[in-house]
């Protein structure tokens, strides 16, 4: 990538190394502040108006939600903000140095009023812990809130953690112009803001993750059959689970003249996995799932026909898949199932 070339405001986090150089994707060093759950960007693009000079970071997890945030962004012209679809958790914990933040916002965090889904509250002494050590000295974990019991929980929370300093001071105006703020002034709820600031003792370290830089894969000698007995597969690996979930092959006709036939996305890629001869090389996908701490990924693990006596095994490309130590057991997984399932001898793995 040139490095030259501006930044988009979406951030392919996927691709970036962990954790990833701000100053290089705001071309300058500058303050970094992130914003968990940014909803429609009107807070984070008021914010980022009123301060041209800082940097900041703006994650979701709906589609939609970034979509309003960057068509905002594009309308507003502004140049310093990134935009994340990525959960709260694990983007603190790999994307951000030690002691990289200034301030960390949760404006309205979802209160999760039933009993049972507390553990699911953003704000718990895990969340403070690893807060603790991506802030600055001085810098503060943000919260506003309509709901006087999530505030009591997080306030309670951020005492066991330790390392925080709860202090109720007057809200930048803002905080409380975005959607769900004036819904609930709408409503005549009152509405609660507290800055935990962090006293700057020692935190505990959370490292960041360890990604492999090529694809896994695996080689096979022997002829891929039509079809072989599956069950689905779950499988402990590394920090998380494999899922097998189904197979899908595809064993059709010869692909014919590609200019002729690649008139579909199908027959496209029939004609492009065809051998010298016109004959489809054999191909079957794995659509597999991934959970480990903090993020969940959908795999696809291909496994095709490369000549007449070998077979290969690898990850597709296909969602830019962050390549961890589970993501490396699905491929593992599919593996030991074909080394079960078939006459296919292993000849070597990567992974």
């Amino acid at each position: 990538m040139d490095e030259r070339a501006p930044r988009s405001p979406v951030l392919p986090w996927r691709t970036r190394p962990f954790p990833v150089d701000w100053a290089l994707e705001f071309g300058r060093p500058c303050d970094l502040h992130l914003e968990i759950g940014f909803g429609d960007g009107r807070y984070t693009v008021r914010r980022a108006l009123d301060e041209p000079a800082a940097g900041f970071v703006g994650l979701e997890i709906s589609s939609a939600s970034v979509q309003r945030a960057l068509r905002r962004l594009r309308r507003e012209g502004v140049p310093n903000v990134r935009l994340a679809k990525a959960g709260a958790q694990f983007a603190l914990r790999h994307l951000f140095a030690e002691h990289a933040l200034s301030t960390v916002v949760v404006n309205f965090p979802d209160p999760w009023h039933k009993e049972r889904h507390t553990e699911r509250r953003l704000l718990q002494r895990s969340f403070f812990r690893l807060a603790a050590s991506r802030l600055r000295p001085g810098g503060a974990v943000r919260l506003a809130t309509d709901h006087p019991v999530y505030l009591a929980f997080a306030l309670a929370e951020a005492r066991e953690a330790g390392s925080f300093q709860a202090l109720e001071t007057a809200p930048p105006a803002a905080v409380f112009e975005t959607k769900y703020a004036l819904k609930w002034k709408a409503q005549g709820k009152p509405l609660h803001y507290v800055e935990f600031r962090y006293d700057g003792s020692p935190a505990a370290a959370f490292p960041h993750l360890e990604r492999a830089t090529t694809m896994p894969h695996a080689l096979f000698t022997g002829t891929l059959p039509p079809s072989a007995p599956f069950a689905k597969v779950v499988l402990p690996y590394g920090e998380g689970h494999v899922i097998l979930h189904e197979v899908a092959s595809s064993f059709g006709p010869p692909a014919g003249d590609a200019s002729e036939r690649a008139h579909t996305p199908a027959e496209a890629a029939r004609a492009a996995t065809a051998n010298d001869d016109g004959s489809v090389r054999p191909r079957w996908w794995v659509r597999a799932s991934v959970d480990e701490p903090d993020i969940r990924q959908h795999l696809l693990v291909l496994v095709q026909q490369r000549d007449a006596r070998e077979v290969i095994v690898r990850l597709e490309p296909f969602g830019d898949p962050v390549i961890t130590p589970t993501v490396r057991g699905a491929v593992h997984a599919v593996v030991a199932w074909l080394e079960a399932a078939t006459d296919l001898r292993l000849r070597e793995r990567n992974y």
